[in-house]
């Protein structure tokens, strides 16, 4: 991969970012087209630059807009992971929220506060002028929290050293592509065994027996008696490794799970979780969730 072609994409993102509009995060359509006007990048190598820039932690990527037309394909957008980027899309999408809000509603209210009033309806506002904004500026208030906690992987040392990293791994993959050609299926598999991509072994902890135990109860077992089978600790780790808020929700508002220091064990693993965000970019789809979740727990912790 050119690494003059990344960092013209990278610093496409960051002047965007800048411009303090309504369009200050590009998306996956309208950026998509720009790069391929501007330096004649195809859709699938701009999808790989993308990735090496998230994962290097140069830029978060988010889903800005929900698909409801059945099509795979997510509206993401872009952001510096720049705490000062960060600040100034917060203080533009701020302004853009509270001005979205008066014209609806003809009433003023400070951005968090919409927020908060916005939170009990948001699947009706989801794909919205303002549920949309309202989105953008919730994963902006969480990225400068996450700045904030683990700035130690956001410094540009950290940044450049990551993507130095990746850019090698691809490198070396590559050349084992290349290498493979010439050696017979068996040599091919096992090459394959030795690559290990960074995030596959959490994977295959959601395929150890016990979670295979547990998985093949849900459809017969009723989540009170999981509960009761594994213990709250891995009943609500599972949940959240399986993106599935919605059944810890159900579990709190049933007050099965009801006691003050399980609430709080809760709240705890949801903070981690949240933590998560930039660097898992399926928890951006589930944001939503997420925040209907934190706000029952607030209730009943009352």
């Amino acid at each position: 991969m050119d690494r003059k072609l990344i960092d013209s994409v990278f610093k496409s993102i960051v002047r965007i970012n800048l411009s303090e509009t309504k369009d200050a995060i590009p998306d996956t359509i309208t950026f998509s087209r720009l790069m391929l006007s501007q330096y004649g990048i195809e859709e699938g190598v701009l999808s790989r630059i993308i990735s090496l820039l998230g994962n290097s932690h140069k830029i978060f990527v988010f889903e800005i807009q929900r698909n409801t037309s059945g099509s795979k394909a997510k509206i993401e957008g872009y952001v510096d992971a720049d705490i000062t980027t960060i600040r100034k899309l917060l203080v533009t999408h701020g302004k853009i929220l509270v001005n979205y809000y008066e014209d609806k509603y003809h009433k003023h209210l400070l951005p968090q506060a919409i927020i908060k009033e916005l939170m009990a309806n948001m699947s009706m506002v989801m794909n919205t002028e303002i549920g949309i904004v309202a989105n953008k500026f919730i994963m902006l208030s969480e990225y400068e929290r996450l700045l904030q906690k683990q700035y130690n992987e956001y410094t540009e040392e950290w940044k450049e050293k990551k993507l130095t990293e990746l850019l090698g791994q691809q490198s070396v993959l590559v050349m084992e592509s290349t290498a493979s050609e010439t050696t017979d299926s068996t040599e091919d598999a096992d090459t394959e065994e030795s690559i290990v991509k960074e995030g596959s072994r959490e994977d295959r902890a959601i395929d150890s027996p016990e979670y295979k135990e547990y998985d093949s109860k849900t459809a017969s077992v009723p989540f009170e008696k999981l509960l009761s089978i594994y213990g709250m600790d891995f009943f609500i780790r599972i949940n959240f490794r399986k993106y599935d808020f919605g059944t810890v929700e159900k579990m709190i508002k049933a007050k099965i799970i009801n006691r003050k220091n399980e609430l709080l064990a809760v709240k705890k693993m949801l903070e981690t979780v949240k933590a998560n965000i930039g660097s898992d970019k399926n928890l951006s789809n589930y944001i939503m969730e997420i925040y209907h979740l934190e706000r029952v727990i607030n209730q009943y912790l009352v």
